[in-house]
Protein backbone atom coordinates (compact mmCIF):
# COMPACT_ATOMS: atom_id res chain seq x y z
CA UNK A 1 0.00 0.00 0.00
CA UNK A 2 1.19 3.46 -0.71
CA UNK A 3 -0.05 5.02 2.84
CA UNK A 4 -2.17 3.55 5.75
CA UNK A 5 -4.49 6.10 7.23
CA UNK A 6 -5.94 6.05 10.36
CA UNK A 7 -8.95 8.09 10.91
CA UNK A 8 -11.45 5.30 11.87
CA UNK A 9 -10.74 3.96 15.28
CA UNK A 10 -13.46 1.25 14.61
CA UNK A 11 -12.95 0.18 11.19
CA UNK A 12 -14.47 0.51 8.08
CA UNK A 13 -17.91 -0.61 6.37
CA UNK A 14 -17.20 0.96 3.18
CA UNK A 15 -15.66 2.88 0.47
CA UNK A 16 -16.92 4.76 -2.31
CA UNK A 17 -14.85 6.99 -5.35
CA UNK A 18 -16.96 9.29 -7.31
CA UNK A 19 -17.06 9.26 -11.20
CA UNK A 20 -16.01 12.40 -12.04
CA UNK A 21 -14.52 14.44 -9.33
CA UNK A 22 -11.40 13.55 -7.38
CA UNK A 23 -13.26 12.69 -4.22
CA UNK A 24 -13.48 9.13 -2.49
CA UNK A 25 -15.39 8.72 1.27
CA UNK A 26 -15.22 5.80 3.67
CA UNK A 27 -18.07 4.44 6.03
CA UNK A 28 -16.80 3.42 9.82
CA UNK A 29 -18.74 1.29 11.96
CA UNK A 30 -18.46 4.65 14.04
CA UNK A 31 -21.01 5.87 12.25
CA UNK A 32 -18.85 8.58 11.33
CA UNK A 33 -18.28 9.02 7.07
CA UNK A 34 -14.96 10.59 5.87
CA UNK A 35 -14.48 12.10 2.60
CA UNK A 36 -11.38 12.80 1.03
CA UNK A 37 -9.73 14.74 -1.51
CA UNK A 38 -8.00 12.15 -3.75
CA UNK A 39 -5.43 12.78 -6.84
CA UNK A 40 -2.48 10.53 -8.64
CA UNK A 41 -0.26 12.52 -10.82
CA UNK A 42 0.88 11.31 -13.96
CA UNK A 43 4.27 11.47 -13.26
CA UNK A 44 4.59 8.44 -11.32
CA UNK A 45 7.54 9.96 -9.37
CA UNK A 46 5.16 12.17 -7.74
CA UNK A 47 3.40 11.16 -4.77
CA UNK A 48 -0.54 10.77 -4.76
CA UNK A 49 -2.25 13.55 -3.19
CA UNK A 50 -4.48 12.89 -0.46
CA UNK A 51 -6.24 15.28 1.66
CA UNK A 52 -9.22 14.95 4.17
CA UNK A 53 -11.99 17.28 3.39
CA UNK A 54 -14.98 16.79 5.98
CA UNK A 55 -15.99 14.30 8.73
CA UNK A 56 -19.92 13.44 8.49
CA UNK A 57 -21.53 12.13 11.61
CA UNK A 58 -23.75 10.27 9.38
CA UNK A 59 -25.59 7.36 11.54
CA UNK A 60 -25.85 6.34 15.26
CA UNK A 61 -23.80 3.42 16.20
CA UNK A 62 -24.56 0.35 18.12
CA UNK A 63 -20.57 -1.04 18.67
CA UNK A 64 -20.94 -2.99 15.85
CA UNK A 65 -22.32 -1.59 12.59
CA UNK A 66 -22.95 2.20 11.60
CA UNK A 67 -22.43 2.91 8.13
CA UNK A 68 -23.46 -0.21 6.28
CA UNK A 69 -22.97 1.76 2.52
CA UNK A 70 -21.89 4.80 1.54
CA UNK A 71 -22.20 5.92 -2.51
CA UNK A 72 -21.52 9.87 -4.47
CA UNK A 73 -24.02 11.18 -6.94
CA UNK A 74 -22.70 10.28 -10.29
CA UNK A 75 -22.34 13.62 -11.67
CA UNK A 76 -23.01 15.90 -8.10
CA UNK A 77 -20.90 16.02 -5.25
CA UNK A 78 -23.52 14.64 -2.99
CA UNK A 79 -22.74 11.40 -0.63
CA UNK A 80 -25.90 9.20 0.04
CA UNK A 81 -25.30 7.17 3.04
CA UNK A 82 -26.65 4.43 4.66
CA UNK A 83 -26.89 2.89 8.75
CA UNK A 84 -28.45 0.38 10.58
CA UNK A 85 -30.36 2.85 11.97
CA UNK A 86 -32.86 2.36 9.36
CA UNK A 87 -32.32 6.14 7.64
CA UNK A 88 -30.27 7.09 4.16
CA UNK A 89 -28.79 10.41 4.24
CA UNK A 90 -28.04 13.22 1.73
CA UNK A 91 -24.97 15.30 2.14
CA UNK A 92 -24.64 17.79 -0.29
CA UNK A 93 -22.22 20.67 1.53
CA UNK A 94 -19.64 18.54 1.68
CA UNK A 95 -16.91 21.66 1.41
Amino acid sequence: PYKTMRYDDTGLACVSYHKRCPLFATGGIDGNCYVFHGMVYSDLLQNPLIVPVKKLHAHRSDGTEGVTDCVFHPTQPWLFTCGMDGKIQLFSELH
